[in-house]
């Protein structure tokens, strides 16, 4: 296609151009308004991953492990998807996005990696430490969505005392 088919051809390459021009705008303005990551979409989107490695990796982790590591990412899923999930405080979302991107992942990895290093003979230990460090990551999470779901509660009772206090009876009612 020449110059002149270009200028008059709005939907042809000139339309590939401005449509691969706006998808890098897209992706540098969501890269600037959320350059963390934790934003609640996102941590689902980390969420979904994580459980398709967790299942990819079933075969080399005990089922113990798989159990307690989709518990985790079951609680995870549970805050992001609750009433309340996008008023989450930052260091629960910056909590959850450690626990999806590092905690949960590395104990899994290392895990794999001490069992094919060493063998079978070291095996048992490697459950248990992974068992230890699962657990406390689960008890973690659930932590996590309790201190989430008491604010919300303590919200609403801080609401509530507001309320009963203006709208109340007034010591003026005849």
């Amino acid at each position: 296609m020449g110059l002149l088919s270009r200028l008059f051809d709005p939907e042809g390459s000139s339309g590939r151009l401005r449509a691969q021009t706006q998808a890098r705008f897209d992706a540098v303005s969501q890269s600037v308004t959320d350059p963390s990551g934790d934003s609640v979409e996102a941590l689902l989107r980390k969420t979904q991953s994580l459980v398709l490695e967790i299942n990819s990796s079933a075969g080399d982790l005990p089922t113990i492990g798989v159990v307690l590591a989709r518990a985790v990412t079951d609680t995870v899923r549970e805050v992001l998807t609750s009433g309340e999930a996008d008023r989450l405080d930052i260091g629960v979302r910056v909590a959850i996005n450690g626990t999806l991107t590092d905690y949960l992942p590395g104990s899994i990895r290392a895990y794999v990696g001490a069992v094919r290093a060493a063998g079978a003979d070291a095996e048992e230990r490697a459950t248990d430490a992974l068992v230890e460090q699962l657990t406390t990551l689960r008890h973690s999470v659930e932590q996590l969505a309790e201190a989430s779901r008491m604010r919300d509660m303590q919200a609403l009772q801080v609401h509530g005392r507001f309320l009963e206090d203006k709208f109340g009876e007034s010591d003026l009612d005849l």
